[in-house]
């Protein structure tokens, strides 16, 4: 991949991460927006309720006194906590004009509105404003004086309007302003620093990806050059290696002088542009990218157990609000119950003894709507009651249950008839789980749950249904619930291990979370990926600049020490001498030679221009002559064992093959120990032709065999050389498999260590 793409890549992703947690968030912030609406909007109606009652326990009358009628007719089909809203809105009117009381006050309201959202766990800053719903204009607040915010601001809610006097219009609402910021200040503040401290790593990354770009672009250029000075010095050796034979020595000098020179000039570019990237080298920018991922990997783990911490808390209020109100919805039905059982029970012993002359003219007004007449069966007259639902507002006392929520008044409001009827009807625990579970998996919680009774002192368990699992720090265990007046017997809520829930509650979060962890490991690898290719890029440029020395400036130089020497006439009376440092002259044009061919060679691979003119070959011909050409220049013992009939034939390019064959024997000799065995092996196959170069050698590592194929691989070559440092530009086994796939076939490699290599040719039969 080309490191524009990289890098293009690297910053859209952080910029779709931090998208994608800007998304995250606001879904976040819609998510508690709605669930603070939906406690706002109750707690309201169950404090104005609430307060409407408490106003008509201080009417001046005795206990028991039916002061007024209230209806609702049931084709409305409300709710009950909507029906109740509406007998409290007719109580206060009819408190202001039948009884001359003053409307409810803001004040006792605003502290029962609190108290509620306190239980419900919202943290705002509230505002009950009272208002003239014909004109908007606003004619109270509580807190007295107080602002209100617009209802267009973040983080603003607005209760529905409940009328304290329907007929003129006057209602109150409450204003709520949520410290969602305020309160996520930490997590934005993770948030933040987690963001600029990976903007930091990806900032890092890019410049060493560019650095690398530099690097590999410097490196071509010395290949460039490389590839260019090997194809000038065909034609010069070739008249230097003319001059030598015909003793021309101050020829040779001279076009020795041209070689180097010519070598010295690419040498000077190839230093220059090394010590101009070590000028430029970041050193300390790892520091401060592995600095900057610790941070980064440290505020992930933060952010996460904040995330986690947070949601536990969410998902065990949810637990909370579902067992309450499961145990609203079996008290309310034990409640019917309990009615219906002791209804003519009831009808004897009415507790109402007294009627208000207001609440006589209602029943006076009021019974052509709610009764109606009809003539039953056998001819006598019935009154029937008409669909209202009624309501009366009976002088009661109302006890007032300290840091309870809504569902939980009216829950034990409910407890305290059953408990006074003469009839009582036990709580059913499997019934209660099952309203538990079910209020569970309603509020998206798939998990498991139960419930068990204890009595309160000596936290004695009396009963456990649902589900068994051992209860431990992991389970959601809600606020133990009285089922008895004097807390004797309470019961509690349970849900066993909700990792996940919690977990899947908070996707929208955790998500950006993990995608922001697989892009800081990502950071890692590519950060170890290119520190690894820079330093392979360093060395390489440092071998390869230490072999232009050795395989090319030595050898010319090496030429011209011998033409001086032979030159100045001191060798004349030791013929002996003079035919020795010519043969070493020649042995380093035709080294140079050799490298010379391979450079042209492998650059007419890569350019695509390679010409192979491949034809059936006597192969053992061949063979002879390399093993003593290889036999009369090693300076160790070597031996050879060639298995390859004298009739046999392969089908090549004859130069292309010599050089193969050459170049893995030379291998193999130049990566053994003293004694030398090689075994070269001919055998056909009905598809291809097989060659085999084994040796007794040092052998190769599993780790270097994928690496020793590739162009200028030294690394791994010179620690296996038995002479140790340089080992040449490292072209000749790239040479050999570009090669042979240039005519068809491939090459493969077995190697143990310290027992030895073999190499595998196959090439096709035509």
């Amino acid at each position: 991949m080309k490191a524009k793409y990289v890098i293009a890549a690297s910053v859209f992703t952080l910029l779709l991460l931090v998208l994608l947690q800007g998304a995250g968030m606001r879904y976040a912030y819609t998510s508690l927006m709605q669930r603070s609406r939906v406690s706002l909007d109750a707690c309201f109606k169950q404090a104005f309720c609430e307060q409407a009652d408490e106003q008509v326990n201080l009417l001046p009358y005795p206990a028991g006194t039916m002061t007024h009628l209230t209806y609702v007719p049931d084709s409305l089909h409300l709710s009950e906590a909507d029906r109740l809203l509406c007998y409290a809105q007719q109580t206060s009117t009819i408190l202001q004009d039948a009884y001359r009381q003053p409307a409810m006050p803001l004040d006792s309201l605003y502290t029962k509105l609190l108290r509620y959202l306190g239980h419900e766990g919202v943290c705002a800053d509230i505002v009950i404003r009272k208002l003239d719903t014909a004109t908007g204009h606003t004619l109270q607040t509580v807190p007295a004086g107080a602002v209100l915010p617009s209802p267009s601001g973040i983080g603003v809610l607005t209760s529905p309007r409940i009328f304290l006097h329907q007929g003129r219009g006057v209602a109150v609402e409450a204003v709520a302003r949520l410290g969602y910021f305020r309160d996520m200040r930490g997590l934005w503040l993770l948030i933040g620093a987690t963001l600029v401290l990976l903007a930091a790593v990806v900032v890092v990354f890019l410049g060493h990806i560019r650095a690398l770009v530099r690097q590999q672009h410097s490196v071509q250029t010395q290949q460039q050059d490389f590839y260019q000075l090997a194809e000038s010095m065909t034609v010069p050796l070739h008249r230097l290696e003319s001059d030598l034979h015909s003793a021309r020595w101050q020829q040779a000098g001279d076009e020795g002088r041209h070689l180097l020179a010519d070598t010295e000039a690419a040498l000077t570019r190839a230093k220059a542009e090394n010590a101009h990237l070590r000028l430029h080298r970041m050193p300390s920018s790892y520091i401060l990218a592995v600095a900057a991922l610790m941070g980064v990997f440290l505020l992930l783990g933060l952010w996460a157990s904040y995330v986690y911490r947070e949601q536990w808390r969410t998902a065990s209020y949810v637990a909370q609000v579902c067992f309450e109100q499961a145990f609203l919805d079996d008290t309310y039905r034990r409640g019917l119950q309990s009615a219906e059982a002791n209804r003519l029970n009831e009808r004897a012993n009415s507790p109402f003894r007294s009627f208000t002359p207001y609440y006589q003219h209602q029943l006076r007004e009021l019974m052509p709507l709610i009764f109606e007449h009809r003539t039953l069966p056998d001819g006598r007259d019935t009154l029937v009651k008409k669909p209202y639902s009624m309501g009366a507002g009976v002088v009661r006392f109302h006890p007032l249950y300290k840091g309870y929520g809504p569902r939980l008044y009216m829950a034990y409001d409910y407890l305290k008839t059953v408990d006074e009827n003469p009839i009582y009807i036990p709580l059913d625990p499997l019934r209660l789980d099952s309203l538990f579970r079910a209020e569970l998996r309603q509020a998206g919680m798939e998990v498991g749950s139960g419930l068990r009774v204890l009595r309160k002192h000596g936290q004695e368990e009396v009963k456990r249904v649902g589900d068994s699992a051992p209860l431990g720090s992991s389970s959601f265990l809600t606020t133990p619930l009285r089922l008895t007046e004097d807390n004797s017997v309470v019961v509690q809520g349970l849900v066993p291990a909700p990792q996940h829930c919690v977990v899947r509650s908070a996707w929208y979060l955790f998500l950006p979370l993990g995608l922001l962890l697989l892009f800081s490991l990502f950071c890692v690898v590519g950060l170890w990926y290119v520190w690894r290719r820079l330093r392979r890029l360093e060395q390489f440029r440092k071998d390869f600049t230490y072999a232009m020395i050795h395989d090319m400036k030595s050898p010319l130089q090496s030429i011209l020490m011998g033409t001086q020497i032979l030159s100045s006439g001191k060798l004349a009376e030791k013929p002996e001498r003079a035919a020795r440092i010519l043969s070493g002259m020649l042995d380093e044009c035709a080294h140079l030679f050799t490298l010379s061919n391979r450079v042209i060679t492998l650059t007419q691979i890569d350019r695509g221009t390679l010409e192979l003119h491949p034809e059936h070959l006597a192969l053992r011909p061949l063979l002879d002559d390399l093993t003593a050409k290889f036999s009369l220049k090693s300076t160790k013992p070597l031996t050879f064992q060639v298995d390859c009939p004298e009739d046999f034939t392969v089908y090549a390019d004859a130069f292309c093959l010599r050089e193969v064959l050459s170049n893995l024997i030379d291998n193999a000799i130049k990566y053994s120990g003293n004694q030398v065995t090689i075994r070269l092996t001919a055998s056909s196959t009905p598809t291809a032709t097989l060659l085999r170069i084994a040796d007794n050698g040092l052998g190769i590592a599993p780790r270097d065999l994928p690496l020793i194929f590739r162009k200028y691989e030294r690394a791994a070559a010179a620690a296996r050389s038995s002479r140790g440092g340089a080992s040449g530009f490292g072209l000749g086994l790239s040479l050999v498999r570009q090669v042979v796939e240039a005519h068809g076939g491939h090459v493969t490699v077995s190697s143990t260590v310290g027992a030895g290599t073999e190499f595998t040719v196959s090439l096709p039969h035509s």
